[in-house]
């Protein structure tokens, strides 16, 4: 199984990336998150087999 974190500054850019990670086999595992300091962005982790 692989894991993989996808960050992005914008949510609208996280659901682009999420969405072609999706068309590639992997699964969002939870839901996104986001840090409002430091990077100030969203985070979704994914998996795959």
């Amino acid at each position: 199984m692989e894991y993989r974190i996808i960050k992005s500054k914008t949510l609208e850019s996280l659901e682009e990336e999420v969405n072609a990670a999706l068309e590639d086999g992997w699964v969002p595992t939870g839901g996104p998150m986001n840090l409002p300091f430091g990077f100030a962005g969203y985070f979704q982790g994914v998996v795959r087999e």
